[in-house]
C-alpha cells in the first residue's frame, strides 16, 4: 500500500464536533418537529456545506494543507436508523480529487448511554482501486454541558486496504450562557500506520445555522516526505452551514 493510501485508510467523522451529538440532534428533530397538535415526521432530512482551511483527519492533512470545500446530506428516521453522504475536495489521489463518504447505521440509547453503529464506504470518483469499507462504533454520554465519546473504527482486510484499528475519545463542553463550545479529541491508530497518535483542541461558535471553528491539531507522525509534512502540527479554521 502506498503512503498516500495510509493517510485515508481509516476515518471517523470527528473533524469538528462530536458524532453522537450530531446524530442525536437530528434524531431529536425527527421525533419532536411539528406542533403539539400534529405528529412528528417519521423522517428528518438535513444538509450541510462548508469550507475548511485544511482538511485533516486524525491529524493528517488529506488536502496537502490547502483549503477544502465540503458538503453533505443526512436522513434520519425516528426509529434510530440513519443514512447519509458527505464529500470533500482532497489532494489528487490515484486519479481522484474528491472523497465521497456513503454511510448508514443505527443510533440508540441504553443504560444512560448513547450509541451508534455504522458502515462507511469511502469512494474516490475517478480513482483507481482505492475504494474501501469501514465499520464504526461510538458510545457517548451527556454529563451536564459536556458530551463525551469513545470511538472505535475498524477496517477489515480488503483488496484496497489492510486491517486497521482506530481507538479514540473526545469531549465537547459548552460554555454556559454563550454560543461557544470547547472541543477536545485524540486517538491511536495501528495497522495502516504504526502506532500513530493524534490530538486536537479547539473552540467553536454556533449561531442558528452557522458554526465557525478554530483548532490546533498535531500527531506523532513525521518524516521528510509528503506524508510526514501532512502529519505535522497546524492551526485549522472552518465555517459550516447546516440546514
Amino acid at each position: 500500500m502506498t503512503t498516500r493510501a495510509t493517510e485515508t485508510i481509516c476515518k471517523v467523522m470527528m473533524c469538528s464536533g462530536l458524532v453522537l451529538s450530531s446524530i442525536w440532534s437530528n434524531a431529536a428533530s425527527a421525533q419532536s418537529s411539528g406542533s403539539d397538535l400534529s405528529p412528528p415526521p417519521a423522517l428528518d432530512l438535513s444538509f450541510n456545506v462548508g469550507v475548511v482551511s485544511d482538511y485533516r483527519f486524525r491529524g493528517v492533512s488529506l488536502s496537502d494543507r490547502d483549503p477544502a470545500l465540503q458538503g453533505g446530506v443526512d436522513l434520519y428516521h425516528q426509529s434510530g436508523f440513519f443514512a447519509g453522504a458527505w464529500a470533500t475536495t482532497i489532494e489528487e489521489y490515484a486519479g481522484s480529487d474528491v472523497e465521497l463518504d456513503l454511510y448508514g447505521g443505527y443510533a440508540g440509547e441504553a443504560g444512560g448511554l448513547e450509541y451508534s453503529a455504522s458502515l462507511y464506504y469511502y469512494a474516490y470518483p475517478g480513482g483507481t482501486d482505492v475504494n474501501y469499507l469501514e465499520l464504526q462504533g461510538i458510545v457517548g454520554k451527556t454529563i451536564g454541558p459536556a458530551q463525551v465519546e469513545m470511538v472505535m473504527a475498524f477496517t477489515p482486510d480488503q483488496d484496497n486496504a489492510v486491517d486497521n484499528l482506530y481507538l479514540g475519545a473526545g469531549a465537547s463542553v459548552g460554555i454556559p450562557n454563550t454560543p461557544y463550545t470547547v472541543n477536545l479529541r485524540g486517538g491511536r491508530e495501528n495497522g495502516a500506520y504504526d502506532n500513530k497518535w493524534d490530538w486536537e483542541a479547539g473552540i467553536s461558535y454556533s449561531r442558528d445555522w452557522l458554526t465557525i471553528s478554530a483548532s490546533y491539531v498535531d500527531t506523532n507522525y513525521s518524516g521528510i516526505n509528503e506524508a510526514g509534512r501532512n502529519g505535522r502540527a497546524g492551526f485549522l479554521a472552518s465555517a459550516i452551514a447546516s440546514f
